[in-house]
């Protein structure tokens, strides 16, 4: 099963590839240009010293080749520092600098006097050099002299290696800090919608509306929902009164049929079979409704068991139980509470019904065990008693509804209803919201 898309995901996603893009654009252009930059002050320098070094060439008495002072770069006078100079007159090395020792660079062909040419060489120590070079002209019999000055291009390289490395961290660092800034920022503007989540949950939990002070982006959306809310409560409200109004309509006739003819043969069972038929799905139509319009209502329990109690006493009052209700205070069920009145109410009578002496019902947050010391139901006829709208002993009084409707509306109610045995070997009927249990 394919993982749920995430707007957060998607949002960190998007912003971090257009981070991570300036940034490698940017990174980009700032290392080349500084490359460039490195690069010509190189040869700016290169092209210093062999001006420098053009100046104090000069020709002496019998043609001998003088330089009138050092070229002004003391590596020039260090073996192999990887910074020569040389002069020559295209055949023959007339003189060199001390750093080339015993070495020479390359004599260039003969070019045109005046013309700086630049070309790359291996140096003494096996160093990449750079060479630039030009020809000079002394001399009444206008002697031609070949110039070079040469340099190592380690120290530049070095130099722009060193600069990319820092920029890389410098960029990583800032992009991992716009990378947080914009996972907090993301989070930051998501957080109306975590709230909004928490109050949708909170409808099944005893919420109505949605609250206000939402961003202006998403209050309409808030809005709307709560104007639907609004509608169907309405609309179920209306329904409820139909449904009563429906009940009232159909009971009526059928009380004359009995009347009139409830003495012929076979015709009372029929009506009974019609009536019993009728309050099953004019409850189950209730429940549908009543349970849709409850949806998030919490109801305190103690109250209502002691209401149920009291009715109980008096309407099983020539069977002297003993009707116990443990509850706290403050104990909350999840449910509307005329729905929990009717499932509740229908439990305690079935358990007055079949027990011998006593009845108890133990309660708890989104729980309530009614038991009794009767003499219980099997597993298959719980099922029965819960599918169906039939009495499995016509000798106690009933429709046979009681647990029918309690199924239903706890089905529709997202309530979790199980049958089991009590400590005194009578029916257990645990009923629970199964968005709390465990």
């Amino acid at each position: 099963m394919a993982s749920r898309d995430s707007l957060r995901r998607r949002l960190i996603l998007g912003a971090g590839a257009w981070v991570l893009l300036a940034l490698g654009v940017g990174g980009g252009v700032l290392g080349h240009a500084f490359a460039d930059s490195a690069e010509q002050a190189f040869h700016r320098r290169l092209d210093t010293h062999l001006r420098t070094l053009l100046a104090v060439v000069d020709l002496a008495e019998g043609g001998t080749v003088t330089v009138g002072r050092p070229a002004g770069e003391p590596r020039f006078e260090q073996p192999y520092s990887g910074w020569y100079w040389q002069v020559s007159d295209g055949a023959a090395l007339q003189m060199r600098s001390r750093s080339l020792w015993d070495a020479a660079l390359t004599i260039a062909p003969d070019s045109q006097p005046g013309a700086v040419q630049t070309r790359g060489e291996d140096g003494p120590r096996g160093q990449k050099l750079e060479v630039l070079e030009r020809d000079l002209v002394l001399g009444d019999n206008g002697r031609r002299l070949h110039v070079a000055v040469a340099a190592d291009r380690a120290e530049v390289e070095e130099e722009i290696r060193r600069f990319r490395l820092l920029l890389a961290l410098s960029l990583g660092g800032l992009g991992l800090g716009l990378l947080v800034a914009v996972a907090v920022q993301v989070g930051y503007g998501l957080k109306p919608l975590g709230r909004l989540e928490a109050e949708l949950g909170q409808l099944t939990r005893g919420g109505t509306r949605l609250g206000g002070g939402y961003p202006r982006e998403i209050a309409p959306l808030v809005a709307a929902m709560n104007r639907v809310l609004d509608h169907d409560e309405n609309l179920i409200r209306h329904a409820r009164n139909h449904l009563g109004n429906l009940a009232h309509a159909l009971k009526t006739p059928l009380a004359v049929l009995r009347a009139e003819c409830g003495t012929l043969p076979g015709v009372a069972p029929q009506i009974e079979r019609v009536t019993r038929l009728i309050d099953l799905h004019l409850a189950r139509a209730g429940s549908e409704a009543s349970s849709a319009r409850g949806m998030g209502r919490q109801t305190a329990l103690a109250p209502l068991l002691a209401d149920l109690a009291g009715a109980m006493r008096k309407v099983h009052a020539d069977r002297r139980l003993e009707i116990a209700i443990q509850c706290p205070p403050d104990a909350l069920f999840a449910a509307e509470a005329d729905d929990l009145a009717e499932m509740v109410g229908n439990l305690m009578d079935n358990a007055c019904k079949w027990a011998k002496t006593r009845v108890r019902v133990c309660a708890g947050p989104g729980s309530v065990r009614v038991e009794d010391d009767g003499p219980g139901l099997s597993p298959e006829q719980a099922e029965a008693a819960a599918r169906r709208g039939i009495r499995l002993d016509e000798s106690v009084p009933g429709s046979g509804l009681g647990l029918a409707i309690v199924a239903d509306l706890a089905t529709l109610s997202g309530l979790a209803l199980d049958f089991g045995r009590s400590e005194w070997g009578g029916l257990a009927v645990h009923l629970s919201d199964t968005s709390t249990a465990g």
